[in-house]
This record gives C-alpha cells, structure tokens and sequence, in this order.
C-alpha cells in the first residue's frame, strides 16, 4: 500500500503527536491558526475515561499562563474556572500550622487545577478549532529520508472515541493481525508532545538524530484523596498548598473546586535509597508498605501524619489509599537536540521532563507554546511556510528554551529538598520571612524571590535561567539579612533596609528583561 497527502485545499498542515496539556493547547491555538492541525493520541479519548487515581493537581502560575493569551478572551476565562487561587504554603510540621505567602501581597497567587479536567478541556477546545484528533494511535517508528517525516502507528480495529472528521489520504492501512498499521506520510513538520516516555523522542534517539540523557529519582509519588466532608471539618484553608514536611516523604495536599483535595504523597521506592533519611523517617518506603497491606500503612500513617488523618477520612481509608492507589515514578529527561531541520520538533515534557516539585512541568511546557508560535508566526506562518521557514523557527526554539527547561529542571530538584525537610526548619522559616519583608520593603521594585521570579516570571521580566542564578546571590543576601532578626513574626519590623539596600547595590545586576 501506498500512502499519500492531497494538498488541494493549500493548507498548512502539521502533525502533533501527543494530546496532553501542551498538545491539546499547541492544536487549539495553531488550528485557531490558519494551520491543519491532526493529532495522533496513544490512548483512549480522556472524556470518556474516568479518572486514573495517579494524578498529582496542577500550578498554574502567571508565567504558564501567559500561554492564554493566545486564545479568545472567553475560553481563557472558562479554563481558569477550572482552578482554585492559591496564596502560599501551609506547613503542617507540628503545633499549629504555618503559612508561607508565595508573592509579596495576594494579588500573587497560583491556580490549582486538576490535571484530568484540564486536558478534557483542552482537547475539546482543539476539537472545537478544528483540529482532527485520532485517539488510539501507537507510534512504532518515524521516517526521516524525505522533505517531511512518514509516521507509522498502530491502531485498534475497532476505533473507539475517535472525534473530529477522520480524512483517509492521510492514510494506509494493513488490516491484519490484532491491529491495523496506519502509516502517515506527513505533508508538514512533526511536533512531538508525548510526554517524558515520548515515543517521537526514542525513535529520533533510535536514528541519530536526538540524544537524550534521563534519570530517576528514587522516590514515587501516590495519590491520596482528602474528601470534602473531611477537609471541611478539619478546616482546610483551601488558598493553601498543604505540606506536611517528614524528611524522606512528605505529604501535599492542593484544593479542587468541589471542596475536596487532591492529595499526593512522596515516599522512597526502596528503604535505603535516601540520601535524606532520618532517624524519625528511615526504612520508609512504597515497597514496604505495599509489601504488608493494609495494616502496615495504618501503622505508618499514625506515626507520621497522625494530625492528617482526620482530614484523609480517617486512619481506614488513608491506609487503604495508602497500600493500594497506583505508584507513580518521577524523573527528569533532557534531551540534548529538540529539531530535526524543519521535519520535527520536541516540545513539552519530550524535550525537557522535570519533577513536580516546583510546580513547573505544565508552566514550562505552556512557556513553550508561546514561544514556539510566536517563532512560526515569525518564521512559517501558514501563508509562507516553507521546510526552511520551519527549521529556522525550530532552531530558534531549541535556543531559546533549552537553557531555561535546563534551569528549571535543576530548580525543582533543588525544591524537592526544601519541601521535604528545609519547610519544617525554624530558620528557613525565618529567612522566608525575611525574604517576603524584603520583597514589600521600598526596595521590592528591586528585590524578588526566586520563587516568584519562576512562577511569576516571563514577559518584561526574568527567565528561568536568569531566575537561577540571581536566586542564588539573593538567597545568600536573606540569609545574612537575617542574622539581625529575631524572628520571623518581627521580620518586618527588624529589617536592617539600609544594609538590605547596600548589599543590593553591590551584588546584584539591573534586574534583566526577557531575553537578555
């Protein structure tokens, strides 16, 4: 068989691999576009899945939503109904619990947002653009030798949950066997958001054309679910990003718009993996408790989140949740080319997979979004596009985003240790305080922390890479701010503004502007 493309109609057309957060969002706004959009799904239609249980609630942060620009005013308005504004951290690590604010004042917050939902609305929204989605499609292998790549699939017979007008000469088929072989030869460019086990990725990898470097941390991650009635009783300040810090693992918990919480716990694999453990938390790991059910995870919960239970509906259904919700793995993935001329191009977590602890993975993939249309309006728009207009927006691409998706990746190992242990430390908690005084100080203009730097960062203001390094002379400042304060109640008020003001002076740059 032989496949082919019709070009008649004079479209534009691109190839996205992948229907997640970024390429659900890529699809809608490219298709709003002018492009013709197809997006090839390994899995099942997600609206008509139920939720898997393994699914850690998202931050949204104004530097990912900077993305929405890029859609009309009325879908921007109802994604973000989708969310719950947060303000800070709520740190549960014995006596009362400790509010840490994220920005200067609450015009600085996050949203929390569940995965599932999101995606479910993304991807309607590509559908409603008119993009063609095409659900249970498995990559097998990619094609470099021509002008633009050969896709090969494999598909059910029976094609479940397929949505949008299916168009056949994208399309050969081998109807034998379990499946059909659908082989695309691509009349455009290939955007691969598969996620961190991208198949595009390996099969670049597989040909040359990509190397790829990838580690796991030794820690999983479960979900647990904090229900309304209990989250309720137990007072739950919903504008709070709730962590219980234990040393090796730690508990989290993020509100959903329906009054319950989508909780997560983080927990060595192995006893004896840590490099962290404590004397209060060592040989604590998901094998263990899995491997003695039910009662063991009771035994654990009681011991180290006790003041949680009540919130997760008691000792009984946390152990359950505990010994038997699906594990998940977490790990970072950089791969060291994103383009392939103008024939590919990793975006998202396939070029640049990071761990969730600095609530970046969706921001910095929605940073790329924005960064990538905003190269083919520049390069390919669907008017001119050409196989030279697209490399030279894809090269473009990978220059300017590798080394920020590089930083963040290093951020957020580095947050993975302050929330497991730094958040419980008095003086941590101190020079937090330290660090907010400064922030809403006459010199706030030229002071931020590096957290709202990340998460509030973006046009106009600094990268994830320039956040980085300033974060590291900043920190160093705070902390010898802070030997001249007593606590961090009188942070405010014991701020030392003219020696904050000096070392300000002659440590720091002029505070860079996007892309310097």
């Amino acid at each position: 068989f032989f496949p082919f493309l019709d070009m008649a109609d004079g479209s534009q057309p691109i190839t996205i691999v992948g229907a997640g957060l970024v390429g659900a969002l890529l699809a809608t706004v490219l298709a709003r576009r002018g492009y013709r959009v197809t997006v090839y799904e390994r899995y099942g239609d997600i609206r008509a899945i139920p939720s898997s249980g393994r699914s850690i609630n998202l931050v949204a942060t104004a530097r990912g939503l900077r993305a929405l620009t890029l859609l009309p005013d009325d879908v921007r308005a109802r994604l973000l109904e989708l969310g719950v504004r947060v303000t800070g951290r709520v740190i549960h690590a014995g006596g009362e619990p400790i509010f840490q604010r994220y920005g200067k004042d609450d015009s600085e917050f996050n949203y929390s947002i569940s995965r599932y939902e999101l995606n479910k609305f993304l991807i309607s929204e590509a559908e409603a653009a008119g993009a063609t989605l095409r659900f249970g499609h498995r990559l097998l292998g990619v094609e470099l030798e021509g002008e633009y790549p050969v896709l090969t699939f494999a598909a059910p017979h029976e094609a479940s949950g397929q949505r949008g007008v299916l168009d056949s000469a994208l399309h050969a088929e081998d109807n034998t066997g379990a499946e059909r072989e659908v082989v695309v030869r691509c009349g455009g460019p290939v955007v691969a958001a598969d996620g961190g086990g991208s198949a595009v990725r390996q099969a670049l990898s597989s040909a040359g054309a990509c190397a790829v470097h990838s580690s796991l941390l030794d820690s999983g991650y479960k979900e647990m679910s904090f229900p309304r009635a209990a989250a309720e009783a137990g007072g739950m300040t919903r504008h709070g990003l709730h962590i219980w810090p234990r040393g090796s693992h730690m508990l989290m918990g993020l509100a959903n718009l329906d009054g319950s919480f989508t909780g997560t716990i983080y927990m060595l694999n192995q006893a004896g993996d840590a490099t962290l453990a404590d004397d209060a938390s060592a040989g604590a790991s998901f094998d263990h408790v899995e491997a003695q059910g039910v009662a063991s995870a009771a035994a654990f919960l009681e011991a180290h989140y006790a003041t949680a239970l009540p919130l997760l509906g008691g000792v009984e259904a946390a152990a359950r949740q505990l010994a038997e919700n699906p594990r998940g793995i977490l790990g970072t993935v950089r791969a060291r080319q994103w383009a392939v001329g103008g024939k590919a191009v990793l975006v998202g977590d396939a070029a640049h997979a990071i761990v969730p602890f600095f609530g970046q993975g969706m921001n910095c993939g929605f940073e790329d979004v924005h960064e990538l249309v905003r190269l083919l309006d520049e390069h390919a728009a669907p008017a001119v596009a050409s196989p030279a207009g697209y490399a030279a927006a894809f090269a473009a691409f990978e220059a300017a985003r590798k080394p920020n998706a590089d930083a963040i990746a290093d951020m957020a190992l580095e947050n993975y240790v302050e929330m497991q242990s730094s958040t419980a430390d008095p003086q941590f908690r101190l020079c937090k305080a330290v660090e907010n005084a400064l922030e809403n100080s006459p010199l706030g203009a030229r002071f931020r922390s590096r957290y709202a730097m990340v998460c509030y960062g973006g046009a106009g203001n600094v990268t994830y890479a320039n956040a980085q390094a300033l974060g590291r002379v900043q920190w160093e400042i705070v902390l010898e701010l802070a030997k001249g304060v007593s606590s961090a109640e009188e942070a405010a008020a014991q701020l030392d503004v003219a020696q904050a003001e000096r070392l300000l002076a002659e440590r720091l740059p002029p505070p860079p502007k996007e892309g310097e």
